[in-house]
């Protein structure tokens, strides 16, 4: 390497550790669901830091949830161009009844219309589970005798929503899979033939069951721990020596090489910056 692209190498990655990252606009929208209210709080005060959240909520998520714990997050109140004006949908405590909708064409009100617009405009959606996944610990804590039949119709609404390209989660993983969907929106949806195919039976174990089949893992069942890492730079050779599958905790300040990125990328090891 000559004296000159030295020069030039550091100019590059001097100026990507100065420049700021561009925060993404999210609209945040609340349904009645009670099951994982609490944890999606503090989900989304950890969300704080990287993305801009804008909220608002459905009549009955008004009389039902605690008006005051919402307010805690510290987010902007949206009440127009609740599509146009956010990059991205997070739905922290979707209810039965809205996923059923959207799953079968029907949009009849604010959250169902919404939630079909991000949809239909191939912008990312998030959406927390607890309240409407039979395998979910929230849902089987209320109703552990629950008919086989009923949880299969619940199971299949979920698929139909995957199918479409949403990002389904657990309210303790939401943050998490917030920051996996800020990329490109090309890359989040999945093949047309996605999930509605085959949807696995409940499962008789006591873990989260429903996190196994919606495609992200609360901390607990996670393959691999977080990985703490305090490099001011975080190279190729880094990722590495870090195993597949991993979370990466880098510093809020760290510079991530492009190579870096790309080999997390072909290990399926998600970078998150922290602190």
């Amino acid at each position: 390497m000559t004296e000159s692209e030295l020069r030039e190498l550091i100019r590059g990655i001097v100026a990507e550790m100065l420049a700021a990252p561009p925060r993404p606009n999210a609209l945040v929208l609340f349904s009645g669901a009670l099951l994982g209210f609490d944890t999606a709080v503090e989900s989304l005060k950890r969300l704080t830091g990287d993305v801009t959240l804008n909220w608002t909520q459905t009549p009955s998520a008004e009389r039902i949830l605690d008006q005051a714990r919402i307010a805690e997050i510290g987010m902007v109140h949206a009440s127009q161009s609740l599509v146009q004006a956010h990059d991205m949908l997070i739905l922290p405590n979707a209810t039965v009844n809205l996923i059923a909708k959207v799953a079968h064409g029907i949009g009849d009100c604010l959250a169902s219309n919404v939630l079909a617009e991000f949809i239909m405009s191939n912008r990312p959606v998030v959406v927390a589970v607890n309240a409407a996944c039979p395998d979910s610990a929230d849902k089987r804590g209320w109703f552990p005798e629950m008919p086989a039949g009923y949880q299969e119709m619940l199971r299949a609404n979920l698929a139909t929503l995957k199918s479409f390209g949403v990002r389904l989660t657990t309210t303790e993983r939401l943050d998490h899979a917030v920051r996996t969907v800020r990329r490109p929106t090309e890359q989040l949806r999945p093949p047309p033939a996605a999930a509605v195919a085959s949807v696995p039976a409940a499962a008789a174990s006591p873990v989260d069951a429903c996190a196994d089949w919606v495609g992200d893992y609360p901390d607990e069942t996670m393959a691999h721990p977080p990985v703490g890492c305090a490099a001011r730079v975080v190279d190729e050779s880094l990722i590495r020596g870090t195993a597949p599958g991993s979370v990466l905790c880098v510093g809020r300040a760290a510079l991530i090489t492009p190579l870096a990125r790309e080999a997390a990328a072909a290990r399926g090891i998600t970078i998150e910056k922290v602190g």
